[in-house]
């Protein structure tokens, strides 16, 4: 008896390393690197697993996405929350799908709200009012996009409050991600707009604008990819935090899976993989473009560590509380 008791025992432990083997095989394979052969560096291309699962309790909500704003969505690059809501999917077998339209993102969210497109939900809405919809968005938020300052690392600014913005020449870009609250912000403090991320880092770094106002991770990106990242300064605050939404159908709203995603997105647990999931798509970055020569412009007497070693100033920090612009 104890002979069987051994071998049950056996298989038992077996079949435990045969399934974490297969999760950390799901898990690995979410990230594959592309585009060396494009730009001389590998950047990250997030999969989809929602098709391995198969579960029998199995939740999906079926989100379209912006295909134009990596890292949080990209037709290209995918969503690194692909990575991070994997955490979700194991616990509480509850499946995000991201979906890009084939037809006008702006026209197909527009279907969405009068209830002609076919989909369940929306991915990455800040919060607009919508009065003639009633579609819902899902509190708490799934993200916080914090808006930053950047300056040179040589040249920085001090101020108390975000109206002092108005005695320094600023940009930002148009190809980053904003809502309408922080946008009109930008208008009223006289920020001009740029195209990309090249041409604002350009402008600063060549004296033209004092600061340039973006989302921290995808101006954290940009500046890997240009071999910059050492010449910048970032306030050590956010200026502006903009949390992001799923927004959903009043079916998928009322679902009584929703309450478990509600308690997952307040739990330590999504808190961790977040910070886990951010934290690696930088070193992903930081790790794949050294060597990557700046742009001429760049004054190669500057001494590259004179920011530290997170990017933030040394000196003359902002010191101001966060505008959300929106009630949570």
């Amino acid at each position: 008896m104890k002979k069987t008791f051994c071998i049950s025992l056996a298989i038992l432990m077996l079949l435990c390393i045969k399934i974490e083997a297969a999760e950390n095989n799901i898990k690995n394979n979410i990230i594959r690197m592309i585009g060396w052969e494009e730009n001389g560096y590998s950047e990250p291309r997030y999969t989809s697993i929602s098709h391995r699962y198969d579960w029998k309790d199995r939740f999906d909500i079926e989100l379209l996405a912006n295909p134009n704003i990596f890292p949080w969505s990209s037709a290209r690059q995918g969503s690194v929350f692909e990575k991070i809501f994997s955490d979700l999917a194991e616990k509480e077998h509850i499946v995000v799908v991201l979906k890009y339209p084939i037809r006008n993102y702006a026209q197909s969210i527009e279907r969405f709200e009068k209830n002609d497109e076919n989909i369940q939900g929306l991915f990455a809405l800040y919060y607009e009012n919508i009065p003639y919809s009633k579609n819902q968005y899902i509190y708490p938020s799934f993200f916080e996009n914090n808006i930053h300052i950047i300056t040179s690392a040589q040249k920085t600014i001090s101020i108390k409050a975000k109206e002092e913005l108005k005695n320094y020449k600023g940009a930002y870009i148009e190809q980053d991600y904003f809502s309408s609250f922080v946008l009109n912000d930008f208008k009223n403090l006289g920020i001009e707009k740029v195209k990309d991320f090249p041409t604002a880092y350009k402008k600063l770094l060549t004296g033209e604008i004092d600061y340039v106002v973006a989302s921290y991770y995808p101006s954290q990106i940009e500046l890997y990819k240009l071999g910059i990242h050492n010449y910048v300064a970032y306030s050590n605050k956010p200026i502006w935090k903009i949390p992001m939404f799923f927004r959903v159908t009043p079916e998928v709203a009322n679902h009584p899976r929703i309450t478990y995603l509600k308690k997952y997105l307040k739990s330590a647990s999504y808190a961790k993989a977040k910070e886990e999931g951010m934290a690696e798509l930088l070193e992903m970055y930081k790790e794949n473009t050294k060597g990557i020569v700046p742009p001429t412009y760049i004054n190669v007497s500057q001494p590259e560590d004179s920011a530290s070693e997170n990017g933030n100033a040394s000196t003359e920090k902002t010191n101001l509380t966060a505008d959300t612009g929106t009630v949570e």
